[in-house]
């Protein structure tokens, strides 16, 4: 019995261990894509074919590969639209959190027909992003759905060819108390306080193209192509020089 007892102690022990280490490694997430199976860590459901989403060496900033994402006119559509995304943990009122990633457009027509390349979405089925970055008409255009209103930040032309680093700090809340910062390449472009950033129940991170824009207005794209590399997210804890990423183009 008293060695019955002593088992029964160790497993509660190593179950509270391995709890704990779980717990501790949801406060920072990162990933240069560089691991074996690198898509284990997302929910990878937001997607149609197997060009959607695959490991590359193409181009990188962080080690020797990158996550590369392709849409085609021609997929079918996945969840009412066509996007090739992964999904992260869903963050609710009262969370706070950092992110920090380098994004490539790869040859990146100007289209009208408007594409989210990251969004954050609520854990709800409105289908109206709480918060995602744009690009339409050649501009990139950051969208915020708070309170039920919809609000666009211009942040200038899009980038072709090229590395742009991006952070990300959100304070979650559903009243009057949130906060968004945004920075692009270093400089802080968006930074509203005393703002609704989340619903009730919550948002999570879509990282990839969801092409809205086909089938609504006219376009002549037939394929989109983008990469993240250099992937940190944080919650409370982190803070800019933390979640940064580093632009060393290959």
């Amino acid at each position: 019995m008293k060695s019955l007892l002593h088992y029964s102690i160790a497993f509660i022990f190593i179950a509270l261990l391995a709890c704990n280490a779980k717990t501790e490694k949801e406060k920072f997430f990162q990933t240069s894509f560089e691991e074996t199976a690198p898509l284990t860590a997302w929910t990878n459901d937001q997607h149609c074919c197997e060009h959607s989403i695959q490991q590359s060496s193409e181009v990188f900033t962080d080690g020797k590969k990158s996550i590369r994402f392709e849409i085609r006119k021609t997929d079918p559509p996945t969840s009412r639209s066509i996007r090739a995304e992964l999904v992260r943990n869903r963050k609710s009122p009262g969370d706070e959190s950092w992110y920090g990633f380098n994004l490539y457009l790869q040859d990146w027509q100007n289209d009208n027909a408007g594409e989210h390349v990251f969004q954050w979405h609520p854990d709800n089925p409105s289908g109206i992003a709480t918060a995602a970055l744009w690009t339409s008409g050649g501009r990139f255009v950051f969208q915020t759905n708070t309170g039920g209103k919809n609000y666009y930040m211009d942040l200038g032309p899009v980038i072709s060819n090229q590395w742009m680093a991006w952070v990300i700090h959100v304070k979650w809340e559903n009243d009057e108390s949130g906060l968004l910062q945004v920075w692009k390449n270093g400089d802080l472009v968006i930074d509203r306080k005393n703002i609704i950033t989340s619903t009730r129940e919550g948002n999570y991170f879509k990282l990839g193209i969801n092409k809205f824009g086909w089938g609504i207005q006219p376009s002549s794209i037939e394929k989109r192509v983008l990469f993240f590399d250099d992937l940190k997210i944080g919650d409370e804890t982190s803070g800019y020089d933390i979640v940064k990423p580093r632009i060393n183009p290959n």
